[in-house]
């Protein structure tokens, strides 16, 4: 799982050439909360887009959500902006799937650091 920690809200981007230098062509889906896709950008990437998360029940809403969809990406973007204490659980559940994994973490304190 690689995660992309900081405050800033283009991570999008990084998170783009990231995808971009290890891509092979198959289908890649972000998954975030209601409303908080970055549309405007990944229209163009041809990439699929799940706003099906809620914050209130965000590791069961996953869960299920994966199991739905589990084989049919190369990657997933967990496009979320967790709080830290959340990590090692999203890490436990990709580590359960083939696809690839980025997850994005809210640090204030941070403008922009990839973890791998």
């Amino acid at each position: 799982m690689i995660i992309v920690k900081g405050n800033n809200p283009r991570k999008i981007e990084k998170i783009w050439e990231l995808v971009k230098r290890e891509h092979t062509g198959k289908k890649i889906a972000v998954i975030s909360y209601s409303g908080e896709v970055p549309h405007n950008f990944i229209r163009a990437k041809q990439i699929s887009a799940y706003e099906t998360m809620t914050k209130q029940n965000m590791l069961t809403n996953l869960t299920d959500f994966l199991s739905k969809i589990k084989g049919r990406y190369e990657a997933i973007i967990l496009y979320i902006d967790c709080e830290a204490h959340l990590v090692e659980p999203l890490r436990e559940l990709a580590a359960s799937h083939q696809e690839k994994f980025v997850l994005t973490v809210y640090e204030d304190k941070v403008d922009c650091v990839i973890e791998r």
